[in-house]
Formats: structure tokens, sequence, C-alpha cells
């Protein structure tokens, strides 16, 4: 791709409905480009929905953001779904002047989003960032083909209205066979990591602040409590792991509505007292769980990439990952550390119980991990996403 324009400044509007309501890894990820792309003096627009507490018009985080009504989605996470009009929305694109329209999130407010693009011939760009898994693991398991199949349809007519399409990562670009079929001008694009801020450092008083044993070797999930991330795999994993080595504990950091059932196994399974649940963390927090963590386990059944792992990577840290077959973040392990069979506890507290046993293996795969996710460094993403929009505006 050529970026003859470089030089121009750029107002992008980005269409991710749940902006603010959420810290799954779509949301972080784009205010990190958001910020980033603001940084270089490009002006960035958020268009998303309106909860009780949001103005209309506003800013979050700096970026300044245009609310519409909205209905929240069931067992979300704080997700709500936008239903903007196509006139409100031409409105705002013809005020602020937008160039290039950004889908996020293929949601309501996306489809009015398109339809007010076309109209202005204004130029549009998709990020894949959805996984029919993300939605309907909930679902009966005969229903689920079906779902997913639809689903896929339905990602495949949205983003074939783009003039490119973002993929985090190659699993990703693999998925939607149909616009594959189709040669749909596409582009793999990590989400990256801020090495900035994503580094080892001293944790200070983390421990104390949240009544976490300090003498123990420590596991930690980062995520949202979602049936795909299969997260029971690790409590199931746990009292094998405590049968061998009694002085670890596992922290969990994220919310989601399966927190109460995930705490009722623990419970069960007579391995409360080894879990700590954070909840939902500030970034600074976050940084400091996996610095005081010893190995990072992401037991996920489907990621398109995986931010949470290249966190970890870039703290430093060991890695276990679920060897799923729709999840990215398996070809993230490379010498950092062990891949386990999907949804197998066993075979996960084996992995775990060598890595407890062996500090110089953690110190040797931690550095592995450090030095691997200088590879994905967030102002190359940046770099390659700038070069997306003066693409498809020469085009």
């Amino acid at each position: 791709m050529q970026d003859n324009n470089k030089d121009k400044k750029l107002n992008i509007a980005m269409i991710c409905d749940p902006i603010g309501d959420s810290k799954a890894g779509v949301i972080l990820s784009t205010l990190r480009f958001a910020k980033l792309l603001g940084e270089r003096g490009h002006k960035i627009v958020f268009i998303g929905a309106r909860l009780k507490d949001h103005k209309k018009y506003g800013h979050y985080e700096g970026i300044k953001t245009y609310r519409f009504r909205s209905l929240p989605v069931p067992k979300s996470g704080g997700w709500s779904l936008a239903f903007p009009t196509v006139k409100e929305l031409k409105k705002v694109f013809k005020e602020e002047n937008i160039n290039v329209v950004h889908i996020i999130l293929p949601m309501s407010g996306s489809i009015m989003a398109i339809k007010a693009a076309r109209a202005l011939n204004i130029k549009i760009v998709a990020h894949s960032h959805s996984q029919p898994e993300n939605l309907f693991m909930d679902m009966p398991k005969f229903a689920r083909p079906t779902l997913y199949k639809l689903w896929n349809s339905y990602l495949a007519w949205t983003y074939g209205r783009s003039e490119m399409l973002i993929y985090p990562s190659k699993l990703a670009h693999s998925l939607l066979e149909k616009l594959n079929k189709k040669n749909h001008p596409s582009v793999i694009i990590s989400n990256g990591i801020n090495t900035d801020h994503f580094k080892p450092v001293l944790i200070g008083d983390f421990f104390e602040r949240f009544e976490i044993p300090k003498n123990t070797t420590k596991l930690l999930y980062v995520g949202r409590l979602f049936p795909e991330k299969s997260i029971h795999t690790i409590i199931e994993a746990l009292p094998h792991i405590v049968k061998k080595h009694p002085d670890t504990h596992f922290m969990i950091v994220g919310i989601g509505h399966l927190k109460q059932k995930l705490e009722k196994l623990a419970e069960k399974l007579k391995v409360d007292r080894y879990i700590t649940f954070l909840g939902l963390v500030s970034e600074e927090d976050k940084i400091f769980a996996y610095n005081a963590c010893d190995i990072f386990i992401l037991p996920s059944l489907a990621e398109l990439e995986g931010m949470v792992v290249l966190e970890a990577m870039a703290c430093g840290k060991p890695i276990i990952i679920s060897d799923a077959e729709m999840s990215a973040s398996r070809f993230f392990v490379e010498d950092n550390g062990f891949l386990f069979k999907t949804q197998d506890e066993k075979h996960l507290a084996e992995q775990a119980i060598q890595l407890i046993a062996d500090l110089e293996l953690r110190q040797k795969m931690g550095k592995v991990s450090l030095g691997r996710s200088k590879d994905f460094d967030i102002q190359r993403s940046v770099d390659k996403l700038e070069e997306v929009y003066y693409f498809v505006l020469e085009k």
C-alpha cells in the first residue's frame, strides 16, 4: 500500500456501540488506537451507545463522542447497542468533515453508519473483532452451528461493504471464508501492545490492597468471565495443582455473568481459599497484576488474537495457553510457555506444576516472552492503520 498522502491529517469516525461501557479487549484496542492516532494529529470521533448517565455529546477519555439511544445486551458485561438513524449520522459526518468511517464492531450502529457513509461517498474500513463463539456459547449446543453460520453470513455482508477489512491475526482471516473467496481487500494488523505501559515494573502494595497472600506462586487470568473463556478449566485444575504445590494462588481479573457460578465451583472443589477475584481493575492495577503473577494462563476457546497474552508477555511472564482450534493466542507460544489440551484440566495442571516447580524455567521463558512482545509494539500497528486509511482514500 502506498502512503502518498502521509502528511494529510484525517478525520476518522470510529463506530463502536459500547464504547466506555466495557473493558473488553475490543474497547481497549479501539481507545488505544484512537489516542495514538490523535497524537499523530488525526481527529478521532467515537460513535456509540448512550446510557442514562451519558450525555448525547461529550468526550470519553479525551475523544469526542456522539452517543445515541440504545438497548442493553443481556449477559454482555455492560454492552449496549446504539440505534442512530442514517439522517443523524449523516449530520455528524458532515459536521465533523469525516474522511473515513471505521467500523469496529458490526452491530446496529455500524449498519446505519455504512448507509450514511455510502450516501455521502465516505470511505469505509472495517475491523474483524467478532467471533460467533463470543455471542452464542450460552445457547443450546444443537443450535450453535446454525447460529454460527448465520452470524458469519451477517459478518460477510457487513464487512463486504468496506473498502478494506482489517484482521488482527491470520486465524481471523481464515474464519471469514466467504469474503476470502471473493478476494475482498484485506490486511492483517495486530492489536499491538504499548510497551511503554506494559513492561516489568515494581508492584508496590498490590498484594496488600487486594489481600493476596505474598509467599505463594501466583497464577493469573485476565479477561471477561464468559463461557468462551473457559475459566472453569483453571479452577478444575487447581485441586491437582495445590495437591503438589499448596503454596499456589490464582488471581482472576475481570467481570462477567459467570462470576457467581465460578465462585460456587471453587467452593465445591474446596479451592476457594486459593483464589482471589479482583474484579474490574484500573489499567495501572492490571499492569501490576501481570507483574505480580508468576505464570499467565489463558484457557479461552476463541480468540481472534488475545491482547491479554501480549500484555502478559510484555511484562515478561511465561504463558500457558489452550490449544483451541478457534484461538489465535496459541500461536504466541514459542519457547515461552506451554500449550494444553483444550478444556483438559489435568493436562493444564501438569503444565502448571512443571512451571511452578522450576523457577529457572519460568525466568527463561519470561525473557523469551519479553523479547517476542517487542515484535507487536502498537506503534507499528498504528503505522499500518494509517497506511490503510491513506490507501482507501487514494483508491
